[in-house]
């Protein structure tokens, strides 16, 4: 079978006028998005809310990534960078990561029991 519907023939099919004012079969299909949001096409609104809030999330890690990076950088590299990093730029960036790691893990941490308390209370 050929790309465009042509079957098993050699043969070339006549061509096709798609300039037709035919639109009828336009008008009664129906439109996929709305079928498929109302619930008759498995939740594609639902999959596509989803796969939206995944996307955020990993722009969200991109972002934090990217800004430490940076930080990183402008504290530990305070010379002209050679094609290696020396042993005491490597040891500040992991120090720069990692403190940064625990800040971030303490301060999750303490909203989340600060938010587990003001739930218990009401």
């Amino acid at each position: 079978m050929s790309w465009w519907g042509g079957g098993n023939s050699k043969e070339p099919s006549a061509p096709k006028d798609f300039t037709s004012g035919d639109d009828g079969a336009f008008a009664e299909s129906t439109n996929l998005m709305t079928s498929s949001s109302m619930g008759g096409g498995g939740g594609g609104a639902q999959e596509l809310q989803q796969a939206s809030l995944m996307i955020q999330q990993q722009m969200l890690v991109q972002q934090v990534i990217n800004d430490l990076s940076d930080k990183s950088y402008e504290k530990c590299i305070t010379t002209k960078p050679l094609e290696t990093l020396s042993g005491s730029q490597v040891a500040c960036i992991h120090s720069t990561v990692n403190k940064w790691l625990d800040t971030n893990e303490f301060i999750t941490g303490r909203l989340a029991k600060k938010s587990q308390q003001t739930q218990s209370q009401f």
